[in-house]
């Protein structure tokens, strides 16, 4: 695989040899998992080790891990199912308050705006800082007796803010609110330890961390409460209904256990890269900006979010993709279609809309290297000066004439 020009790791990973390997292998396991025969042996097996390894990333127990078909899925159980088993999502059951942060993923937010529509929820939005951060203070503020959940992301997928997630969860633990962490972004790029973070669900998605797309899990703490979302078959232990996609799992947990195993030295790698990457960028590139957190452990060591105000993103990164086979993005995947509208997360830290029109977001993994850094860093200067020269271009003085 070439992943030379690839700076867009927070939109996808490529799928790790582990896993490729471990879907090839689990293909042939063509057995329904919840058959009784012998032909299901296999398949039951391969379900039960992938539990254990995606379990072990975040340091939660096997029986609290569910799968599903990825990150969306997760958010949209983790939400529902909570809410639905803390009164219900009637009107009938009387007022009922949710707290989001407005930079979370859309499925996230479009759920809020959903039980808000169709259910008649109170929906608090909370604004971050100038940084991207959610600070505790702001979700203390917003909670009313009535509030029954809180969701807010653990890393930002546009900025890389890291958000003080387990301060949070402390303190709505005591007050018995229903904390959902979407850490889609997070696992695979920062330590995630469930146990010592105190959540009450998680939702991650395989594809961020170098497994397949398609699939993901749901996180739920022993003793919270969350209904089924999809009911039907009986699977996941009575909570997920349908068949699990046995194979697509099993490589998710290939990728897993690979990412476990190597995580320390990946990210003290990525935290000298980012580094340098900061560093090289400043030097070359004349009037660069950062968004996000002023100091490196603030933020996702994968991630930089630049702008150079006064030059287009949209411009930049289609000469970085065509005349140099780089690939970054102007602001979130799922945002990135043919109408792309701007980024919330930057406009809700404070940015205006040109500053935004400036902005990509460039993120790195597993298999980026030193030569690759070095190559972006020209590109992006080159570019810069081209279409800077182009949207000021010098005016030539006329020749005097000979007498």
């Amino acid at each position: 695989m070439s992943t030379r020009g690839y700076f867009d790791y927070n939109a996808t990973t490529p799928v790790c040899r582990e896993a490729i390997e471990t879907f090839h292998a689990a293909i042939d396991d063509f057995g329904n998992p919840s058959s009784r025969y012998g032909l299901a042996k296999a398949p039951m097996v391969r379900l039960r080790e992938a539990r254990e390894q995606v379990a072990r990333l975040i340091g939660a127990r096997p029986e609290d891990l569910f799968f599903t078909s990825g990150g969306t899925e997760a958010n949209n159980w983790a939400i529902k199912g909570a809410l639905t088993a803390s009164g219900g999502l009637g009107r009938a059951a009387g007022p009922a308050h949710i707290v989001v942060s407005e930079i979370e993923h859309a499925s996230v937010l479009e759920v809020a705006a959903y039980l808000e529509r169709v259910f008649g929820f109170e929906v608090t939005r909370l604004a971050p800082d100038g940084e991207g951060r959610i600070t505790l203070e702001s979700v203390l503020r917003s909670l009313r007796p009535h509030t029954r959940l809180v969701s807010v992301m653990l890393v930002n997928n546009e900025v890389g803010t890291v958000q003080p997630v387990g301060a949070i969860a402390q303190a709505l633990r005591e007050r018995g609110i229903h904390f959902h962490v979407d850490a889609v972004q997070a696992v695979g790029k920062v330590q995630v330890d469930v146990a010592a973070l105190g959540m009450d669900s998680l939702a991650l998605a395989g594809h961020k961390f170098y497994g397949p797309k398609g699939v993901g899990a749901l996180y739920v703490r022993a003793g919270a409460k969350v209904e089924p979302l999809i009911h039907g078959g009986g699977q996941e232990r009575g909570q997920r209904g349908g068949t699990e996609a046995t194979a697509a799992i099993a490589a998710m947990g290939a990728a897993a256990q690979a990412t476990h195993a190597e995580l320390p030295a990946l990210l003290a790698r990525l935290q000298a890269y980012q580094a340098q990457l900061r560093a090289m960028l400043a030097a070359r590139v004349p009037g660069i900006a950062f968004n996000g957190p002023l100091h490196a452990h603030e933020q996702a060591p994968n991630t930089l979010s630049i702008r150079v105000d006064g030059i287009r993103a949209e411009a930049l990164a289609a000469m970085l993709d065509h005349l140099h086979g780089i690939q970054v993005s102007l602001g979130s995947a799922c945002s990135n279609n043919k109408s792309v509208s701007l980024s919330h997360v930057l406009r809700g830290m404070g940015l205006g809309e040109e500053q935004i029109k400036a902005t990509m977001r460039v993120s790195i993994g597993r298999y980026t290297e030193q030569a690759d850094l070095e190559r972006f860093v020209e590109a992006v200067a080159n570019g810069v000066a081209l279409l800077q020269r182009i949207a000021h271009p010098q005016t030539e003085k006329p020749h005097a004439l000979a007498s």
